[in-house]
């Protein structure tokens, strides 16, 4: 189709069919620098009809041109969502048509966010598609992050934002922007969306997201509000905190805390990346701050939050942006880690466990999908299948001493060596897992906040969510609740071919937690393979395995004959 005399770019177009008819809608630069939307149709998609300019979009004055429509035609005529610029960027608006030349504009449908959104500079480039039951899912270009953004709406008019979706990835085709979305519908509640990324030198691809469940993607939680009092701490954190307080800290030494002399912003430790408390100018909690690792670290975790929201309780969150720098910032919650619970009030801690296992299960077979149908190895933390192989291969070495002595616990002989354990951990790591479910990805105990009464919860730390290994993912929760609760203390002894553990688990909820399937029980009706799932225990209770006076590390060989016997159903 030649371009409409006088043009001298043409830009954004969206199709549409009405029976036979296809509809064509673009934006075009005329010659004075303009921008206006055309419209043109063909009843055999090969002859055109000649493109007009649409009428009705433009503002008074032409103080607002429309460019880059997406259109649907409803039951109650066509609608259209389009850019236009107001002087400080772009934003979204909405208009109503009868025939598709004439348009009512109908306002703004999204407009400019909070400072530090990531849509503060501008929502441009809008592409809609309608859900089955009628819902209306919006993705569009989110200036001030280069990403692409979503919102809902039901009647195409009010919008909720759901925040940013689909992110720049530090280094590729899309490194620099992640534009121009166009939905592809596949199904009733399904849709492709396409995308075109811009690299670091500046060339430009059309690029694939995969497919989207629209219905998910919907049911995703409105962001946080971002305040004044969590931008004057990312203010402050950037310019006054050094590096020092960054790093990691180590687990085994005390680890520097920053707070700001006017009491303001709080470092919160031990934490693998770096997590500020942010109080208001009266002195009321306003939120946590969480820099991360990198950008795409704090965009995955704000990701994640967003798509565990539908299986697990989750703090409200969002993202802030500043000069090309990321923070998540999160609501306040007030509470106690549950790992802490365990020794203090153990009959909470168990129901509040239960709930954890009960939301976890539902969520592992709501997400499970076989492995090998996953592009790529599934998402791990930095507990890496090779990592996991190399303390086992280490620990190997260290168990040495005795491996092969007969093992006793609590006076009862057990029919398995370190050194069957050992085998077992080589044998079936090496497997790849059958099975992965979307999840956080860390599940320990001390990941689960607990509100100071009841037994509300809520789940932490979920920088490395996403795909992962069912087997893994379990044995995290079960190495917790041996490393991270206090309810076991040991001791073991060595004579002649026999090594000799002693375990102290008295309170009732230690005996059911340590000593039984109680746990596994509500995660039973998920298809776990409970040998690879005990072969990860060796390498997750790694550090518990040191010791410096060569005797047998006995927290360590006590917890992994513990945990081995519960899920293999032996003593």
């Amino acid at each position: 189709m030649p371009a409409p005399f006088g043009v001298k770019e043409v830009l954004g177009a969206s199709l549409a069919c009405d029976g036979e008819v296809v509809h064509l809608w673009f934006s075009a630069v005329i010659g004075d620098g303009r921008w206006r939307i055309y419209y043109t149709a063909s009843a055999d998609s090969g002859a055109w009809s000649p493109p007009a300019a649409v009428a009705g979009l433009t503002l008074a004055g032409g103080s607002e041109p429309a460019l880059l429509p997406s259109v649907l035609r409803r039951p109650d005529g066509w609608w259209m969502w389009h850019a236009g610029n107001n002087g400080r960027g772009r934003r979204v608006h909405v208009a109503r048509s009868v025939d598709g030349r004439a348009w009512q504009r109908c306002g703004t449908a999204v407009d400019h966010g909070e400072p530090g959104s990531a849509d503060v500079d501008g929502a441009d480039c809008p592409s809609v598609v309608e859900a089955a039951d009628g819902t209306l899912v919006m993705a569009y270009g989110a200036a001030n992050s280069r990403s692409i953004a979503a919102a809902v709406s039901r009647d195409g008019i009010v919008w909720r934002k759901l925040g940013p979706v689909l992110h720049r990835r530090l280094d590729g085709p899309d490194s620099r922007r992640v534009w121009y979305p166009v939905w592809l519908p596949t199904g009733p509640d399904t849709a492709d969306l396409l995308y075109s990324g811009q690299d670091d030198h500046g060339r430009w691809s059309i690029l694939t997201a995969g497919r989207v469940d629209l219905a998910l993607l919907a049911a995703r939680p409105t962001p946080l509000p971002l305040t004044s009092a969590a931008g004057a701490a990312l203010t402050h954190i950037r310019a006054a905190v050094t590096s020092d307080y960054l790093v990691e800290p180590d687990y085994h030494l005390p680890a520097l805390v920053y707070r700001s002399p006017d009491g303001r912003v709080e470092q919160l430790r031990p934490s693998t990346s770096p997590v500020f408390a942010v109080r208001d100018g009266h002195g009321w909690p306003a939120g946590v701050v969480k820099l991360g690792r990198d950008r795409a670290g704090v965009e995955r975790e704000f990701s994640g939050l967003q798509a565990l929201a539908r299986y697990y309780p989750v703090p409200a969150a969002t993202l802030h942006y500043r000069r090309g720098q990321a923070a998540l910032v999160m609501e306040h919650l007030d509470g106690i880690p549950l790992a802490r619970l365990a020794g203090t009030d153990p009959d909470r801690f168990e129901r509040v466990l239960d709930d954890v296992a009960t939301c976890l299960a539902t969520a592992a077979r709501a997400t499970l999908l076989p492995a090998d149908q996953v592009d790529g190895a599934p998402d791990h933390t930095e507990e890496a299948p090779a990592v996991l192989a190399g303390w086992a291969a280490a620990l190997a070495t260290r168990l040495r001493p005795w491996a092969h002595l007969r093992l006793t616990l609590d006076g009862y002989p057990l029919d398995f060596t370190l050194a069957d354990l050992i085998d077992l951990t080589h044998r079936r790591l090496a497997q790849p897992p059958a099975w992965v479910v979307h999840a956080s990805g860390d599940p320990h105990l001390n990941n689960i906040l607990v509100a100071r009464e009841g037994r509300r919860w809520w789940l932490l730390d979920c920088e490395y969510a996403g795909l992962h290994d069912l087997e893994y993912l379990l044995a995290k929760l079960v190495t917790s609740c041996f490393k991270h609760t206090g309810l076991l203390t040991t001791q073991a002894t060595t004579r002649r071919d026999c090594l000799n553990l002693t375990a102290d688990v008295e309170h009732p909820v230690a005996r059911r937690l340590l000593t039984t399937p109680w746990l596994l029980d509500r995660l039973a009706r998920l298809p776990v393979d409970r040998e690879r799932l005990a072969a990860h225990l060796l390498p997750l209770l790694y550090f518990r395995f040191t010791t410096s006076d060569g005797r047998p590390p006995a927290f360590g060989v006590t917890a992994l004959v513990l945990a081995a016997g519960m899920i293999l159903g032996e003593r």
